[in-house]
């Protein structure tokens, strides 16, 4: 008989509470966006709607690691 294993996820909460660590332990204040010389808008759904709340600062801080320019993302 095989026994079943689980998982253990993390919760949205607690990747986006090691992520803002770990900004802030490599000595940056994720909240501050650097200057780069582009025009800095909200996160947008593909449809135009921007996201609100803590959805905005989490694209924000993916999007600049990631290096993306556009404001429109399709999550599920």
């Amino acid at each position: 008989m095989t026994k079943s294993r689980r998982t253990v996820s993390t919760s949205p909460a607690q990747r986006i509470s090691a992520a803002i660590i770990e900004k802030l332990e490599q000595g940056t204040k994720p909240w501050v966006k650097p200057w780069r010389g582009v025009p800095v808008s909200r996160p947008l759904r593909s449809c135009g709607t921007p996201y609100r709340g803590m959805n905005t600062f989490w694209l924000w801080m993916v999007a600049d690691g990631c290096g993306f320019a556009s404001p429109y993302w399709m999550t599920y």
